[in-house]
């Protein structure tokens, strides 16, 4: 049976976790082709996991493969959907702040019958989000807990003039719009894009981010009311073990979507 040809766009710590999950699952893809804008990196991975893939252009890389997976940043979203839909390629899109600044790109993915998988990321509970959408939501607002030295190097802290290394106790860094956060920690928040994109939208959507000395766990709580009520869930992440600013679950996430994405390539081919 033919394995699910893959692509990686962005080949850092959670490209080397799917690689990871390809090799060890048994997982009917393989990886062959790989896209990042430091060439040294992506041979680093191709080495490390032994892929028989090439290094290219982004173009290149999407015409090469069933199935696409982005995970570099934000920025280059637009530019992946664009490939995504060119070459009719369905694709796995971990960075979900990218679709912020051009949310019709989904919608253009889906009348080109391009399916766009968006990961649940490192939160818990966004199916009960989507659920209640059907009746509605009053609010929706995520509290997001990290150690500060997930959090150095934020833009947002730069254009404050906020010292997170240096705490004693915990500190609200941002509170604002989901919106707001993506842009403000673009490497920290994928969570509230993707919540935001589930429920009641980016600028609706409430995010409080606190940098607290004393924890060991990224955490997210989210809490929202509706007309089924109230929702509350509390998802505690272990830090990646290769990158402090991404929550494990976020790769297991990816890992989880693409096994998905190969088990269903695997049965529209039999």
């Amino acid at each position: 049976m033919a394995k699910m040809k893959v692509g990686i766009v962005g080949c850092g710590n959670i490209a080397s976790d799917i690689c990871r999950a390809i090799r060890e699952k048994g997982l009917m893809a393989e990886v062959v082709a790989l896209t990042d804008v430091d060439v040294a990196k992506a041979e680093t991975l191709r080495q490390d996991h032994d892929l028989n893939a090439v290094i290219t252009s982004l173009d290149k890389t999407v015409a090469a493969v069933d199935y696409v997976v982005e995970c570099a940043v934000g920025i280059v979203v637009p530019e992946v959907l664009q490939s995504a839909i060119k070459y009719r390629v369905d694709c796995l899109i971990m960075s979900v702040g990218g679709f912020m600044s051009q949310p019709e790109l989904l919608e253009e993915a889906r009348k080109n019958r391009v399916h766009v998988w968006l990961p649940t990321g490192a939160v818990c509970g966004i199916d009960g989000i989507r659920s209640a959408m059907q009746a509605g939501l009053e609010s929706v607002t995520l509290t997001t807990r990290k150690p500060p030295r997930g959090l150095v190097g934020a833009p947002y802290l730069k254009e404050h003039n906020i010292d997170v290394e240096h705490l004693s106790e915990p500190l609200i860094v941002f509170d604002g719009t989901a919106r707001e956060a993506v842009k403000a920690f673009p490497a920290n928040v994928n969570v509230a894009a993707a919540l935001s994109l589930a429920g009641i939208g980016p600028d609706a959507t409430r995010v409080r981010l606190v940098a607290d000395p004393d924890a060991t766990m990224n955490t997210h709580e989210i809490h929202a009311v509706g007309a089924f009520g109230e929702l509350t869930t509390v998802t505690q992440n272990r830090p990646s073990p290769r990158n402090p600013k991404s929550s494990y679950m976020a790769s297991l996430s990816a890992s989880a979507e693409v096994a998905a994405a190969a088990a269903v390539f695997a049965a529209r081919e039999s």
